[in-house]
């Protein structure tokens, strides 16, 4: 379930001076395992100058589109080990290590909806929020969709191409609109980044908006994230479960006082501490009060799924099926998993003197 297989690679094209569209064959043996959702991501495995990385980049397809590749767009980062090396050094028909797809920044659609669906994106945002906007636009004939998406000039608008082509395509069922924050434009709304003020003048531009009816995709930096997801819950009202947002990095906490006040104010004990993997299970002896569940395993060389490391992907997603568990942050369950048990075993520390984990989950 959690193990890399090596696809190779059949799309390695520039998309701008700063990111590149690599896309995966998916053989037919290997359909089922590669099944994905709209929003979803993939998990890379790569050495590099003798270590190993892993990077997780978004699925730019959408599921109806029914293509036999997997393809993600990697944005150039400044001293990027992996964005870096997908940049300049990647090639045609590389064999590369990937896991199949996970996430969940996604919903689910009903061809008999009539809906709005609002993709709110800045830079390689643009992945996921694209994937999801395309997806409902297949699935629902009725509905419709707004993408407003912030870059710093037209130059650097990730994915145009296609965003342009899906325009003509759904015929009216897709309006998008460009911000820039370091161009001029003719008409100032359009100038900036996303933001609650930012989305205050342009509701009031394209008054036909439902805001309160409309779901939300969110995708970008974290303090966008953040700003815009409270504006629309708390200003506009919005139900929660239609605000669905992806986060890259970890938002910038600050409330870091507190939670390192919430983790110190965990027992102090020696835990007995089991993972289910694969249908195997591994033991092993942990102290709350020292490394999270997912190094403990890592250091012990057991065969845990990871990636971020950060409380941001779901790759180390287990259930909790006895004792309990302290998660330090959060930033990839929904509400719903976390009262079902599931936890990120990257900020989990023991909690009771016996633990069971499961990640097949």
């Amino acid at each position: 379930m959690n193990s890399f297989y090596k696809l190779k690679t059949v799309k390695v094209q520039k998309d701008t001076s700063d990111a590149v569209n690599v896309a995966v064959e998916i053989p037919e043996e290997l359909k089922d395992k590669f099944r994905f959702k709209q929003g979803q991501y993939l998990n890379f495995r790569m050495v590099i100058n003798g270590n190993e990385e892993r990077r997780s980049y978004s699925i730019c397809n959408a599921p109806s589109e029914k293509s036999n590749t997997l393809e993600v767009l990697v944005k150039l980062l400044e001293n990027g080990k992996v964005s870096g090396y997908f940049n300049e050094h990647l090639h045609m028909d590389e064999m590369l290590e990937v896991m199949p797809p996970m996430g969940g920044f996604n919903t689910s659609y009903h061809p008999t909806n009539i809906k709005t669906y609002i993709g709110l994106a800045a830079g390689s945002g643009i992945t996921p929020v694209l994937s999801n906007i395309k997806e409902s636009l297949y699935q629902e004939p009725n509905s419709n969709a707004y993408l407003f998406y912030s870059n710093r000039s037209m130059n650097h608008v990730l994915r145009k191409a296609e965003i342009d082509k899906l325009v003509e395509q759904f015929n009216g069922r897709l309006k998008v609109i460009y911000l820039v924050s370091r161009e001029k434009h003719e008409d100032p709304v359009f100038e900036g980044r996303i933001s609650a003020e930012k989305l205050d003048q342009l509701f009031e531009r394209y008054t036909e908006i439902d805001v309160k009816e409309a779901t939300y995709f969110i995708c970008g930096p974290s303090e966008m994230i953040k700003g815009i997801a409270d504006y629309l819950k708390k200003d506009k009202k919005v139900p929660a479960i239609q605000v669905l947002f992806e986060y890259f990095t970890a938002p910038d906490e600050e409330n870091t006082e507190e939670m390192s006040d919430e983790f110190k104010a965990i027992a102090n004990i020696e835990s007995m501490v089991t993972v289910i993997i694969d249908d195997d299970e591994y033991s092993f002896h942990l102290n709350s009060k020292k490394e999270s569940i997912l190094d403990k395993a890592l250091k012990d060389n057991l065969p845990v799924p990871f990636a971020c490391k950060g409380g941001v992907c779901c790759t180390c997603k287990a259930e909790v099926l006895e004792g309990e568990v302290f998660m330090e942050k959060n930033y990839a369950l929904t509400e719903d998993e976390v009262a079902r048990g599931y936890v990120l075993t990257c900020q989990c520390h023991p909690t009771t003197n016996v633990v069971m984990l499961n990640y097949d989950v």
